[in-house]
């Protein structure tokens, strides 16, 4: 059982501070692969003995196992070559992992947060560059069929409209997988110079600029694939987040009796 698999069954019964340290784990594997216990809590603000009965809480022996798990997650998560995808005969379970996970790590808090800022009905705009603007236009539609308005500035005069109309209610739901992709950053700079709408993200599980720039953060896992120079790392993850996200809020609106707008 590895280290998703073991921690995943715990996560309902973490308290809030413990997701803390958790979530600070996730997106910092490579980091905290090589850090003590001392170092870690330091890391974390705790006492060495309250994060060593976190590490109990889930499910280890002891703060080396913990680390012996967390250095294996790390070494899975490094981007590989697909001729070794291709060659993986459990890719396909991989994969269907990975979409778990993701949905898994939700917690209930990132759902009450979403549904906040959601039922203020606000317009919203996503930011999506390369691969990750196939699943911004799907995101679109369904957010549409939800009764928001969305827009996707595509180019640079669609963002210049933007830039004029943006509110502080409003929400940048922006997708980047890497979570530091520049052009997409610097976008967020230009409207926060203007205004601070409301950041949803969803990029991948470590710590980056984007997942630090947004007010909610979701990450997804994968096998990270680049073929002949083009990634190709598969957004299944981030389509199944705004999936079960978007159907709750449908789901609480439905027995509220009432309509998002």
């Amino acid at each position: 059982m590895d280290f998703y698999e073991k921690t995943s069954k715990i996560l309902p019964s973490l308290s809030s501070s413990e997701q803390v340290v958790f979530n600070y784990v996730i997106k910092n594997l490579h980091v905290v692969k090589d850090l003590s216990i001392r170092e870690l809590a330091d890391r974390c603000f705790i006492s060495t003995t309250t994060l060593f009965r976190f590490v109990k809480k889930l499910g280890y022996e002891g703060y080396s196992d913990f680390i012996d798990d967390v250095r294996e997650a790390e070494f899975a998560s490094r981007k590989i070559e697909i001729p070794n995808i291709v060659a993986n005969d459990d890719y396909r379970d991989s994969y269907l992992k990975n979409v778990i996970e993701a949905v898994k790590v939700i917690t209930d808090e990132k759902i009450d947060k979403f549904e906040k800022i959601m039922s203020r009905n606000p317009n919203i705009y996503i930011l999506a560059e390369g691969l990750s603007a196939e699943p911004a236009q799907y995101f679109r539609r369904l957010l549409i069929s939800c009764g928001y308005n969305v827009e996707i500035p595509s180019e640079e005069y669609a963002f210049k409209s933007i830039l004029k109309k943006v509110k502080k209610d409003d929400v940048l739901l922006v997708l980047s997988y890497n979570g530091n992709n520049r052009s997409v950053i610097h976008k967020i700079e230009r409207i926060f110079a203007i205004s601070t709408p409301n950041i949803i993200s969803i990029t991948r599980s470590d710590n980056n600029a984007i997942q630090n720039m947004s007010d909610l953060n979701f990450y997804v896992f994968a096998d990270e694939i680049e073929y002949e120079g083009e990634d190709i790392t598969s957004r299944i993850g981030m389509i199944a987040i705004m999936e079960i996200l978007l159907y709750k809020r449908l789901t609480s609106n439905n027995l509220n009796g009432t309509l998002l707008r």
